[in-house]
């Protein structure tokens, strides 16, 4: 079997990543950038569950349809990450850098986003209920046909975001022209959104 100059093969490269040690996590991370398989599909359908990938640089991998549920990536960097239809279920990822991540039909019930940074992110059909979005930053990014059921919005900043009319929003309801954001971002709204999470 083929072995990289990082001592191991691509298949065991990508097992150590989803270790639940941290150091580890990083070095498998950094060979697999070496061998050229971290955006030509081999980590697709990737299964990362539980994974440590703390402070992780995974600007632009190729993560299409990865099992990221209940990973720690907290302070990762997710630039350009593709993870278009990848499940990221009760995954942390306090204060990560997604700026233009692509997260088309993924899976993030239960994540805790609290003060993430999403510019331009591409966030369609996305599914963020019941998540922590506290202080989380989606300037420009698109969240079209998002589902933001439950989701608790508290200080989160809305600025250019794109918005359809089957956006889901944390009340159940779907987004209009006349939606009132600061209603779920603003605890001192006088019709402050109180969810099931706040």
């Amino acid at each position: 079997m083929f072995r990289s100059l990082f001592g191991g093969s691509k298949t065991a490269l990508i097992r150590q990543m989803g270790s639940s040690d941290n150091k580890q996590v990083l070095k498998a991370v950094e060979a697999l950038k070496k061998e050229g398989w971290f955006r030509d599909g081999s980590l697709h359908e990737a299964q990362l569950m539980n994974a440590n990938l703390q402070g992780a640089a995974l600007a632009k991998a190729d993560l299409l349809r990865a099992n990221l549920q209940g990973a720690n990536l907290t302070k990762a960097y997710l630039g350009e990450t593709h993870l278009k239809e990848a499940t990221l279920r009760d995954a942390i990822l306090c204060d990560a850098n997604m700026r233009n991540v692509i997260l088309v039909e993924a899976d993030l019930s239960g994540a805790d986003l609290t003060r993430a940074y999403l510019p331009s992110a591409v966030l369609t059909c996305a599914i963020f209920s019941d998540a922590r979005l506290i202080g989380a930053n989606f300037w420009q990014a698109d969240l079209h046909s998002a589902n933001l059921h439950n989701a608790v919005l508290t200080d989160a900043l809305f600025y250019e975001t794109k918005f359809g009319l089957d956006t889901v929003l944390p009340d159940g309801t779907t987004w209009t022209q006349h939606t009132d954001m600061a209603r779920f971002t603003d605890a001192a709204h006088p019709a402050f959104w109180q969810g099931n999470n706040n």
